[in-house]
């Protein structure tokens, strides 16, 4: 059984999620699966915690065989031979993590990355999809309702706080139901994509006591009175360049050499929107900086980028917005953005690190769903080759590197190391 540890998080001051609480933990060790603990002062569940569950605290994970964290490791801490769990944002090429992965190479290391954790349709098992969707929307409502303040236009959307300022997901639901958005400025949202991180946004509508609207009504024109929020998912904004049906297996095989965006169609029908989905260049971007200039005036008053995807599918994402400084405004004209709220461009939040602002329910979900890889984890041998690994298949599949070498899904990635 491979020595465990939980390490602290090095991201950033507001990185205060874990991926197992104390309470995990402690069910853990009463199986067998005994586990340290990196000490952390920042950590949404204090030392004291862990210790009370009987988790040996420690100053280090330098000597542990087996390292679970959430983010990506400082890269000079991967030890020789080390096997690291983590969200490691590597599977795209990043540039800025190819020295990690090397990293990993070079020290025979092994790393297991949360993202490509997924069952045999494919869908993702472990994930804080719906806490970013969640925490996304409550900050560009934040944003929303900080700008309209400065023209003085009236709505009780300027009372929604920052995430990070409610103490959880309770306290926010209690907070909204107190919120009436069918009196003042109408806000007309739309969000675009289904999934875990659409469905996390969409939640939050729904607390808010926004309606929600056909977009199919919204593409013919038909713009309800008042406040309200409709749905877009790949087959509404996007089309075959050969005038053929959509379909959606054809989209995700094909992408851009065969669709193009329709995205203009929704422009000037709402003025908020929420983007969601995964992107890559491989698909149609739908607000390039051509598009915006065409309809400058139809542009919404704010998006909320939760992909974050830099220069992506929308090109007014020119960094990834912070916790602390959590928006930005586009001037399409000069291709330039300034940190803060204006009416002068459109209002972009794009903060990267969205589930660290729910980290107490965050965590508490992430880990209850950890805590029963753990075991399977823990009884990884690594004497073995990986081809003869008896190992969790969702697991298998999630390898990105054994001892040093990328696995065969993952060679790709060699393209992108110097």
């Amino acid at each position: 059984m491979l020595k465990t540890i939980v390490r602290k998080e090095h991201k950033n001051q507001w990185e205060k999620r874990t991926p197992l609480t104390p309470d995990a933990v402690k069910r853990l060790n009463e199986k067998g699966f005994g586990l340290a603990v990196e000490a952390c002062d920042i950590r949404i569940h204090n030392d004291q915690s862990y210790a009370d569950a009987g988790a040996t605290m420690v100053d280090s994970p330098a000597e542990y065989q087996l390292v679970m964290g959430i983010k990506e490791p400082p890269v000079d801490s991967i030890m020789p031979e080390q096997v690291h769990v983590a969200f490691s944002h590597t599977i795209k090429g990043q540039d800025y993590n190819m020295p990690l992965l090397q990293k990993f190479i070079d020290q025979k290391a092994t790393l297991i990355d949360y993202e490509t954790i997924v069952n045999e349709r494919g869908a993702r098992t472990i994930a804080f999809g719906r806490f970013a969707g969640i925490a996304g929307a409550i900050d560009t409502f934040n944003v929303v309702g900080e700008k309209l303040a400065q023209k003085g236009m009236v709505s009780d959307i300027s009372k929604v706080k920052q995430t990070v300022k409610y103490s959880g997901i309770e306290d926010i639901k209690k907070s909204f139901d107190q919120l009436e958005l069918q009196k003042g400025e109408p806000l007309r949202v739309i969000i675009v994509g289904t999934g875990n991180v659409g469905k996390g946004s969409e939640e939050v509508c729904r607390w808010l006591k926004l309606p929600k609207v056909d977009i199919h009504s919204i593409m013919m024109g038909h713009i309800p009175e008042g406040s309200w929020y409709a749905v877009a998912s790949s087959r509404h904004i996007n089309v075959r360049k050969d005038g053929g049906d959509f379909e959606f297996d054809h989209f995700v095989a094909k992408g851009v050499d065969a669709y193009e965006s329709s995205f203009d169609q929704l422009l000037g029908k709402f003025n908020i929107l929420i983007q969601t989905p995964y992107w890559t260049e491989k698909y149609p971007k739908h607000l390039d900086r051509q598009r915006m200039q065409q309809h400058k005036a139809q542009l919404p008053w704010v998006i909320g980028d939760i992909s974050c995807d830099i220069n992506g599918s929308l090109e007014c994402t020119k960094i990834a917005s912070t916790i602390d400084e959590p928006a930005f405004t586009y001037d399409v004209d000069s291709d330039e953005y300034k940190n803060g709220i204006s009416w002068d461009g459109v209002t972009v939040m794009s903060i990267d690190n969205l589930p660290c602002e729910l980290s107490a329910d965050a965590s508490e979900h992430f880990s209850s769903i950890l805590e029963n890889y753990t075991p399977d984890l823990m009884q990884l041998d690594l004497t073995k080759d990986f081809d003869d690994l008896d190992f969790h298949p969702e697991l298998y599949r999630a390898v990105i590197v054994y001892k040093g070498k990328l696995t065969p899904n993952y060679k790709y990635l060699k393209q992108y190391l110097s």
